[in-house]
């Protein structure tokens, strides 16, 4: 009996940065935990069953009844941010009703291309025809030469003037910030269509080396292609020497700030005098007491040796007055003192 083919994974890739990402943000934003979690059970649901999850009442039940606390209605809402957003094919959702992506499908093929099978089809996005193309193969015969042969022909249509494949620079794009969202897909589109999809990639490589964010990245690339569409600029060297110019007159305007800059920014600092005690030659004025004030002192200073001086002279008369009493002064117990 020949063993069953296996459809799904056993686990997936998890992006270290998934806590990150602008789209992860987005629904914790709006949904909490309890939206996280739901996304990454439907990640998991998807690929336990492959690269595809035929999104129903069902599931949605399933789904709801594994996170605490979760609504089926909480859980169709997620879904419907996560398609908005482009997570999951827009297209593909409201013709069939299943929930995939460019990028889940890429991944499922990473991990079975050791399989002994064949390119699944159903449900397959046609990414070959079009890299913005909603379009889904419910149903393909891949043993179809005319088929074939008519996607080698759209692949090569997507070859600039300059040879370059229209997908280098999607590559780019989620090398650096994840797999592009459907406006930023558009975007791309359109750039690659105007300016060609090399400039485009420099653009993109320029923004990586000045550590541009993947939530900034797509207004990034709009504000350096407008300028570049006004400044008449269409191909790689032409940015390359703009960009050179564009730092020479950063370097000149900060050098021009620095000789032009005052010793201390805002107010200027308060020098005070100091007091004549404070200075290092200063000595203490020397005072003489008047006749007045040196009798009121000696006094005093009289005062306070008294008590000891009663103290000391009260000795004597004391030790008289002992022996006196004993009859002698210079006897004790009928022994001479001497």
């Amino acid at each position: 009996m020949a063993r069953p083919t296996k459809e799904g994974l056993d686990y997936f890739p998890f992006d270290v940065d998934f806590d990150t990402n602008e789209k992860t943000e987005a629904i914790m934003g709006e949904f909490g935990a309890k939206g996280t979690l739901i996304f990454i059970y439907l990640l998991s649901a998807i690929y336990r069953k492959g690269y595809f999850l035929q999104w129903t009442e069902l599931a949605k039940n399933q789904l709801a009844n594994r996170v605490d606390g979760a609504t089926g209605e909480l859980v169709q809402q997620v879904v419907d941010r996560l398609v908005a957003y482009g997570t999951f094919d827009k297209g593909l959702f409201n013709s069939a009703e299943v929930l995939s992506s460019q990028r889940i499908q890429q991944t499922y093929l990473d991990a079975t291309k050791r399989r002994k099978s064949q390119k699944p089809t159903l449900y397959w996005i046609n990414v070959d025809n079009n890299p913005t193309s909603t379009g889904v193969n419910v149903y393909i015969n891949a043993q179809s030469k005319v088929k074939e042969s008519k996607v080698n022909k759209n692949k090569d249509s997507q070859t600039d003037a300059h040879g370059v494949s229209r997908q280098q620079s999607i590559q780019a794009w989620e090398n650096l910030w994840g797999f592009p969202n459907a406006v930023a897909l558009q975007d791309l589109t359109e750039w690659c269509t105007e300016f060609g999809d090399d400039l485009v990639t420099y653009v993109i490589s320029y923004a990586a080396r000045r550590n541009v964010q993947a939530k900034a990245a797509n207004n990034y690339l709009d504000r350096v292609l407008t300028g570049y569409r006004s400044a008449g600029i269409t191909t790689v060297e032409q940015a390359k020497a703009e960009a050179e110019q564009h730092r020479q007159r950063m370097e000149t305007a900060a050098s021009q700030r620095k000789a032009n800059q005052r010793p201390h920014y805002g107010k200027q600092p308060v020098v005070e005098d100091k007091p004549s005690w404070e200075q290092p030659d200063h000595t203490a004025p020397s005072k003489r007491l008047t006749p007045a004030e040196q009798a009121a002192l000696d006094a005093k200073l009289a005062s306070l040796h008294k008590p000891s001086v009663q103290q000391d002279t009260a000795q004597p008369d004391q030790a008289t007055d002992i022996f006196a009493g004993l009859g002698r002064a210079d006897t004790f117990d009928g022994m001479h003192l001497g």
